[in-house]
């Protein structure tokens, strides 16, 4: 997919693109969402713009997600996809060249489909392609930022239940959602120490104004104090893992107790039992009137004194 924009009035505007002759030179953003080798080829003939492959996005090294070339100044950069209990970090690729902005990625993202619809509405200062740029990191900060305080509701609703539950034996889903909201803070996390990382780089750069470099500035300062929130975070994650694995082992040893005093209770009575089940010819119970039931109320006496007396020590 492609699209394209140009600006009218502090506005953008999408320009229908159907062919390598469309894309006029007004185009100030050219925006690409997987696309195929055909619209990679209309960007070649239009702007002799050789555009990364989807695989070149995701090299780690920070000498492949920030450098420049003949093809213009390239950025890398993660954003989260997040839905429904699940999170996926996409990379995005900026390209510079000349006055013009072009984006890339494998499947649209929140921030962008946002940035779009705000600068079109003029809800967001645009003036040049580098205000592109900072306006989707501004974006990308803010859905970071609903994430994490959504995270963070998230994890209060679980610290209750954790600490609601402690004699259930429902720990097994608990230990679910607590790895589900870990992964989710992690790959938040990834994204924001890249996008702080990418930050730095631009502004070392010198390619941006004195404007552009103080918004920034701002982004930095906020995405700092993200980062220090999910650092708070994953503690707390960490404290819930351990109170509801010390749950569990408390659990088990309760279940492990009782079986001992079980086994303990009933020794007594096994024992006289096997007494008197000995085929020895001379036993003087056996003529016994009673011997029957006094070996059963003798193994009945048995077995409820060691339970008195565990009950009496709270050991049940």
């Amino acid at each position: 997919m492609l699209m394209a924009f140009t600006l009218n009035k502090g506005l953008l505007e999408p320009v229908a693109i159907n062919a390598a002759e469309d894309l006029i030179s007004d185009i100030l953003w050219i925006d690409l969402i997987n696309p195929t080798e055909e619209e990679r080829e209309w960007v070649r003939t239009a702007y002799q713009q050789e555009l990364p492959s989807i695989d070149d996005l995701y090299e780690i090294e920070a000498t492949s997600r920030f450098y420049e070339n003949d093809d213009g100044l390239h950025i890398s950069s993660y954003f989260l996809n997040y839905a429904d209990q699940s999170s996926t970090n996409i990379s995005a690729a900026f390209v510079f060249n000349g006055d013009r902005l072009f984006t890339l990625r494998e499947e649209e993202l929140a921030a962008f489909r946002l940035f779009r619809l705000r600068a079109r509405k003029g809800l967001v200062n645009v003036n040049n392609p580098k205000s592109i740029l900072i306006g989707l990191f501004e974006t990308k900060v803010e859905n970071l930022a609903d994430m994490i305080e959504r995270i963070a509701a998230d994890l209060e609703v679980t610290s209750a239940q954790v600490l609601g539950n402690a004699e259930t034996d429902d720990m097994e889903s608990l230990l679910t959602e607590i790895g589900q909201q870990e992964d989710i803070i992690g790959k938040v996390r990834i994204s924001m120490v890249d996008l702080q990382r990418m930050l730095y780089l631009l502004l070392r750069s010198g390619m941006l104004n004195t404007e552009l470099s103080e918004r920034l500035r701002d982004i930095i300062r906020d995405s700092e104090s993200l980062i220090a929130h999910t650092s708070f975070l994953f503690d707390k994650i960490k404290f819930l893992l351990d109170t509801t694995l010390g749950f569990i082992n408390v659990n088990q040893n309760k279940i492990i107790k009782i079986f001992s005093v079980a086994s303990v209770v009933f020794l007594p009575p096994t024992m006289i039992a096997s007494v008197y089940g000995m085929n020895f010819r001379i036993m003087p119970e056996l003529d016994w009137t009673i011997g029957y039931p006094f070996a059963i109320g003798l193994m009945v006496l048995s077995a409820v004194a060691p339970f008195l007396y565990f009950k009496r020590r709270n050991w049940l």
